[in-house]
This record gives structure tokens, C-alpha cells and sequence, in this order.
């Protein structure tokens, strides 16, 4: 028991050391590997100084001053020019040549535009006759609302009607009529169709004379 005991105090000694060892181990390389990061550089110092002397120095150009050269000469290298601008001039003197360019050139010919004259339409003449027309009398009505009621039901059965004004004693009649028919015989065949109707049973044809206008060569 007791050796047993003894066993396991050396094994947990012999961990604690073997860890601080590791440690010590683990500084010195990082305390080693931070020196030399961080150290300068000796072989770039000694290097500056021969760098600098294996330098090129730049040469000293000269400038070309316009003012000093101006001073020591009286010409100015490249700023003459020798070539030669002279421009010939042909003079003309004689009366011929001035004459020639005097002369104008003749005017073409302006041709004459030919203007016809405005075809003025003459106005249709016509004159009136008197005219026997035909008449179908669907009702007289002292009303014009009846009369006009009265022709809207005619057009609903395809008829077209006219009211007529006439004065009777003073008073105005409103005449309801169908036509105006050129013959009796046209006028009777839409009579029969009017007096077919449900309380137009009274209607009749009638004659009268209108007068129209037709043209003076009719």
C-alpha cells in the first residue's frame, strides 16, 4: 500500500517537471526567434554607403539663354528667316484688257407668261309654275301637340306625314297630311293604307295648287 503511494506521488512529480521544462523550452525559442526579427540589419547599413557612391550624378546641362546671346551677337541663331516670300505682280495696262473686263454680260431674254383669263360660272336661272299636287288628309287638330303626335305614329307604320298651318275664323287649324302626290291614282293606293288604321278610317285625298321653282331651260 505504502509503495503504491509512493509510485504515484514520483509519477505526478516527474509531470509537474516535465511541464515546466516545456515551458522554459517554448520561451527560449520565442525569446531566440524575436531577437533575430527584430534585430537591424548590419549588412543593409553597410551596403547605404556604397549605394550612394556607385550612384549616377546627373550632368549639368547647359540652357540656352535668349537674352545673354542676344547681348554677346547681334543675331540670334535659328530665329531668322532667309527664304525668299516675294510675290509677283503682272500689271496690265492695256486699254484692251480694261475695256474687255469692263463689258457686262447680256441680260437673258424674259419670257412672256400667258394669263388666262378667270372662267366666271354663270348663276342657274329658274322661275316658279304652279303645280296641281295630291294630297292624303289624315286629321285637322286645333292642337299641335295632337298634331304632332298624330304624324309620330304615322312614321311608326312607315308613313311621312306634314302639318300644315291654316288660319280658320281667326283661329289656327293644324292640318295633318300625307304627300305631296304628282297624280290622283298615287295618292288613292296610299289612301287605302291609311284609312286601314284604327280610327283614320275618315281620311281622304284632296287637291291643291304649290308653287315651284324649276330651271328657265325646263
Amino acid at each position: 500500500m505504502d509503495n503504491k503511494e509512493n509510485n504515484t506521488s514520483v509519477d505526478n512529480n516527474l509531470n509537474t517537471l516535465w511541464v515546466l521544462l516545456s515551458a522554459l523550452g517554448l520561451l527560449i525559442i520565442v525569446g531566440t526567434a524575436g531577437f533575430f526579427f527584430f534585430a537591424p540589419d548590419k549588412d543593409q547599413e553597410d551596403l547605404k554607403p556604397v549605394l550612394a557612391a556607385t550612384a549616377p550624378v546627373p550632368e549639368k546641362t547647359e540652357v540656352f539663354d535668349a537674352i545673354e546671346m542676344a547681348r554677346d551677337n547681334e543675331e540670334v541663331p535659328g530665329l531668322i528667316d532667309t527664304s525668299d516670300d516675294s510675290i509677283e505682280i503682272e500689271v496690265v495696262d492695256t486699254p484692251e484688257a480694261v475695256e474687255a473686263e469692263a463689258v457686262p454680260a447680256e441680260p437673258e431674254p424674259v419670257k412672256a407668261v400667258e394669263v388666262k383669263p378667270a372662267v366666271v360660272k354663270a348663276e342657274p336661272q329658274y322661275k316658279n309654275i304652279s303645280v296641281d299636287v295630291f294630297w292624303i288628309q289624315v286629321g285637322s287638330y286645333s292642337s299641335l301637340s295632337k298634331a304632332e303626335s298624330v304624324g309620330s305614329f304615322m312614321k311608326e307604320k312607315g308613313l311621312t306625314t306634314t302639318v300644315q298651318t291654316k288660319d280658320v275664323n281667326g283661329k289656327a287649324v293644324y292640318r295633318v297630311r300625307i304627300g305631296a302626290f304628282n297624280t290622283k291614282e298615287e295618292a288613292d293606293k296610299f289612301s287605302v293604307q291609311v284609312k286601314g288604321l284604327e280610327g283614320y278610317e275618315e281620311s281622304f285625298v284632296i287637291q291643291s295648287t304649290i308653287t315651284k321653282q324649276v330651271p328657265l331651260n325646263s
